[in-house]
């Protein structure tokens, strides 16, 4: 199009008018530039004629004909692709997926047990950069050879082909990403490497909005409480900040934020008492009863999730052999849909406080746990307890004032 707008060509040879476009937008852009330029147009199977009336007519409707059998042929690749995912079947196209060979059925023992640890780790709340720094450190690939980033592994792990089940994910035109779950239609042909109620558990919390794997940073926390500390004057997000070489956790002085800036504490002594508060908390066996009985509740609402989730299944396949209107569909799926988002947060909140679970026990047990943890793991247990805590003036009077902070328990 660019030669030809620059006079470098003067005729088009095609076999058929289908071959140079099947958008009749596109058709009319060629027709603009056979008016502008003169352009003449042969095609092998008889030729068209642009600068006649009957000529553009016969070029429209053949290009209308052709969109109409591309747009055909996509509708049957859909159902085609839904088709094979309702029986399970494997799908083809691009690099094997991780933890299954070329034939993308048989199991790498090596690269599942990357994965369940992957699983075990992200459950435990620890964040995904943690998670792919030290596989890069491993030097754990992807099946392209290169190394684990947050989004991959996010995808990994949300996907539910791990836990030996088909997922099918449609795709509207309009939308340019694959969204990250898909709709689990069948049992997969393929053995699973992670539990269903596992997978089931991962995907909710990885989905999780209040979640923003975008902004994870690349590099590791360094500071164990930034955004969970508050500033006592004005309530504002308090972050680490070094002084004179010496970490502080502070109100940040940002014009236009409504922080004031005023509000200053040392970090390794704010990092210690926040461990001790919690090993105290904690340390208390009807508050240790009462996580591990949500164990229980992970696994029932895991089960009432799939139990939707494959009465939507029994739907589409009553609305597909026409047992069945789509309007009936459409008023049957409607309060399955609510109850599915509302089940899925409510397991997302309990996955939250999920590192509870493996981290409770007696008092000398749970502070040899802290500290064989990384930042990320540490930080994983202080948001599964409080939600923030708010930092007071210090008193000019005392050096340090354990007095200053004032915990919001979740538990």
């Amino acid at each position: 199009m660019d030669d030809i707008d620059a006079g470098a060509v003067d005729a088009i040879v095609c076999w058929h008018v289908d071959r140079l476009t099947r958008s009749p937008r596109e058709l009319e852009d060629v027709i603009d530039l056979a008016d502008k330029r003169g352009i003449e147009l042969a095609t092998v199977t008889g030729e068209i004629d642009l600068g006649t009336p009957t000529g553009r007519l016969i070029a429209r409707m053949l290009g209308a004909a052709a969109r109409h059998e591309a747009e055909h042929k996509a509708e049957r690749q859909k159902r085609q692709r839904r088709q094979n995912a309702e029986a399970g079947k494997v799908s083809g196209g691009g690099l094997r997926p991780y933890g299954y060979a070329d034939d993308r059925i048989t199991v790498i023992e090596e690269e599942a047990a990357i994965i369940r640890e992957a699983a075990r780790r992200a459950l435990a709340g620890e964040s995904l950069s943690s998670i792919c720094r030290d596989f890069e450190q491993r030097d754990v690939r992807t099946p392209a050879d290169r190394h684990w980033i947050p989004t991959t592994l996010r995808r990994l792990l949300a996907s539910a082909r791990i836990s030996g089940r088909r997922e099918h994910t449609p795709r509207s035109t309009s939308e340019t990403t694959r969204p990250l779950l898909g709709e689990i239609v069948a049992e997969a042909v393929w053995p699973a490497i992670i539990t269903a109620v596992d997978s089931d558990r991962l995907r909710a919390l990885l989905n999780d909005p209040a979640r923003d794997y975008r902004r994870q940073s690349a590099t590791g926390r360094t500071y164990l409480l930034s955004g969970i500390l508050r500033c006592g004057r004005c309530g504002h997000r308090m972050n680490g900040r070094p002084r004179t070489g010496v970490p502080r956790y502070v109100c940040p002085n940002v014009p236009g934020s409504g922080s004031c800036g005023g509000i200053a504490t040392n970090t390794a002594r704010t990092d210690d008492h926040v461990r001790d508060m919690l090993l105290t908390a904690l340390d208390s066996p009807t508050l240790a009863q009462r996580i591990r009985s949500q164990t229980g509740d992970d696994h029932n609402l895991a089960e009432l999730v799939r139990a939707d989730e494959e009465q939507l299944e029994e739907l589409a396949e009553a609305w597909a052999t026409r047992e069945i209107s789509r309007k009936e569909w459409m008023a049957a799926r409607a309060p399955i849909d609510l109850r599915l988002e509302k089940n899925r947060a409510e397991l997302a909140g309990l996955s939250r406080h999920s590192p509870l679970i493996t981290f409770i026990g007696t008092a000398e047990q749970m502070l040899n746990r802290w500290k064989a943890m990384n930042v990320s793991q540490q930080r994983a247990i202080v948001a599964a307890t409080v939600r923030t805590i708010s930092v007071a003036p210090a008193n000019p009077r005392k050096r340090w004032d354990p007095d200053r902070f004032t915990f919001d328990w979740i538990a």
